[in-house]
């Protein structure tokens, strides 16, 4: 308290900007006195750490790609099925239509109210297909976009560790850089007669 109230006094108004310059130049002064070499060091260790992470993202994807393969083959097979019932509907509706007493299916005679009431048992789950088709629709677009997400953060992580790699042949440049500069002061050449 006592501190921010001498801030207080003498920078008066200013007192937040420069305690926030302080900061900032004293974080500058400390990275800048941080030696390349552990800098190389830390860079690698993180670009290791990331291999792990990239390959376990690789499988899930490729997990999840296979998942979504047999995904839209039941939902293509159910689509298929659900088209065949509607039809079997359609062309018992078109017969119930005609006005017949009695109907021949497969080699056996059924009633008109026998037709009726299947019928009526094929619509209830044809409704109950369709809404269970439409269910894995909306779970199949979903798992889309998860993908979707996971791929591009795959490209933002290799992305990350290419970055870093650049970063480590910019301090392997710099740290020969710097023995250069300081073979070269190592010379004291006497150039007087």
């Amino acid at each position: 308290g006592g501190l921010v109230l001498l801030l207080v006094l003498f920078f008066g108004r200013d007192a937040v900007s420069v305690v926030k310059t302080t900061l900032s130049n004293a974080r500058v002064a400390v990275r800048d006195s941080v030696p390349i070499k552990f800098e190389l060091d830390r860079a690698r260790r993180m670009i290791q750490e990331l291999d792990p992470e990239i390959s376990r993202h690789k499988r899930e994807i490729a997990r999840e790609e296979y998942d979504l393969q047999k995904l839209e083959k039941k939902v293509k097979e159910d689509e298929a099925k659900l088209a065949k019932s509607w039809s079997e509907i359609q062309q018992l509706r078109a017969d119930l239509q005609r006005g017949d007493s009695n109907f021949v299916y497969a080699g056996h005679t059924y009633t008109a109210k026998q037709v009726e009431s299947d019928l009526t048992n094929r619509f209830g789950r044809y409704q109950t297909k369709e809404a269970t088709v439409d269910n894995l629709q909306k779970i199949l677009e979903a798992r889309r976009r998860g993908l979707d997400a996971a791929q591009e953060k795959l490209k933002e992580m290799i992305a990350a560790k290419r970055q870093l790699e650049v970063e480590v042949e910019n301090l392997e440049a710099r740290q020969k850089m710097v023995e250069v500069a300081k073979a070269a002061s190592d010379f004291n050449i006497d150039d007087s007669q």
